[in-house]
């Protein structure tokens, strides 16, 4: 049965990703403005706008348009981008890891801050580290992240002068291994590059990771008030067991099944925020250029962007659903019942 549920979901996973490549295609050709004329300037003849139109296909029928598409997706080629003059596929392999690297960073920094800091307030509920845990999450989702980001910018950038303000990195890298620069210089044995790339990554981290961390200590504090509520923590007391114990080992594992969940749901969330995030620090990662593409009118860019980062969602989402009977024994036993 599991074997065969785990197919069922890829077999969704498939329709998912069709149905998304369908409506955006559709969205992409109905959206006003010419690309050919947004990509070739005023000053282009109308041989070159014909010429240009021709090579990217749009002088033939949605339909044909579509199948053209396609095939092209699945050799591995997603067109022309109008804004990097290069196939679309080449610019998301060179963006893809930055992006990927900047969201593991800000999600490592919300769930290693974010848990501990629910769990404080759960234990000392309504008590001076609760009222504060609670204005830490106003803090978090109430502030716009590009004027975050902006202050960042402004106090440890410039006015301290503590770490960079754009960019990704000052020095030269070692070899890409995985694409992530901490990550390949760490390998590297490279410290300096290592330091120089955490100095980057640090600020847009952090402003990224605020909302996502606000709502993953809300959800723990929530989901482990709830487990306070039933018998077991009282009769653990009762035998003696350690507070930390039965904090950790007990409550916090009965009640990480909705944080799992909201992780779930926040990863995407913070892939729409990259946006702002990699445009305030000129981050050169894959939501930087697709703020570009979307303003250059670039079909193609939006289109791929698009579906890898539809992928990365469902997969992700995926990833969660197994992760479900490993951290709550009582799914697993469940579904097997």
């Amino acid at each position: 049965m599991r074997g065969f549920a785990v197919l069922s979901r890829l077999g969704q996973m498939l329709v998912v990703l069709v149905g998304v490549s369908i409506l955006v295609f559709l969205l992409t050709r109905v959206l006003p403005g010419d690309p050919v004329a947004a990509a070739l300037g005023d000053r282009a003849t109308p041989e070159q706008m014909a010429q240009l139109r021709s090579e990217l296909g749009l002088d033939q029928p949605l339909p044909a348009q579509y199948v053209h598409f396609v095939t092209g997706l699945l050799s591995g080629n997603m067109g022309l981008s109008l804004v990097e003059r290069r196939d679309v596929t080449s610019v998301i392999l060179e963006r893809l890891p930055a992006t990927l690297e900047l969201i593991f960073a800000a999600l490592t920094i919300a769930v290693v801050a974010g848990v501990p800091l629910g769990v404080l307030a759960a234990v000392y509920r309504d008590r001076i580290a609760d009222q504060a845990s609670r204005i830490v999450a106003l803090i978090g989702v109430s502030f716009p992240q590009f004027w975050v980001g902006i202050m960042m910018q402004f106090v440890f950038g410039l006015a301290l002068a503590l770490v960079p303000i754009t960019g990704r990195s000052s020095v030269d890298m070692p070899a890409a291994f995985t694409g992530f620069l901490t990550v390949d210089s760490l390998i590297a044995l490279d410290f300096t590059a290592f330091r120089n790339a955490l100095s980057h990554l640090i600020c847009p981290a952090l402003v990224l990771a605020a909302g996502p961390l606000a709502t993953i200590m809300r959800m723990v504090r929530a989901s482990m008030i709830d487990e306070f509520d039933k018998p077991y923590p009282e009769y653990a007391r009762a035998l003696g067991m350690h507070p930390f114990l039965i904090n950790f080992k007990y409550v916090l594992r009965n009640a990480s099944t909705p944080t799992l969940t909201i992780i779930g749901f926040l990863i995407p969330i913070m892939i729409g925020s990259s946006f702002v995030v990699e445009k305030v620090f000129a981050w050169p990662g894959l939501a930087r250029f697709g703020a570009d593409a979307i303003i250059a009118n670039d079909f193609n860019g939006v289109i791929g962007i698009t579906l890898v980062i539809c992928l990365f969602v469902v997969v992700l989402n995926f990833v969660v659903e197994l992760l479900y009977p490993i951290v709550d024994p009582r799914i697993r036993l469940g579904a097997e019942k």
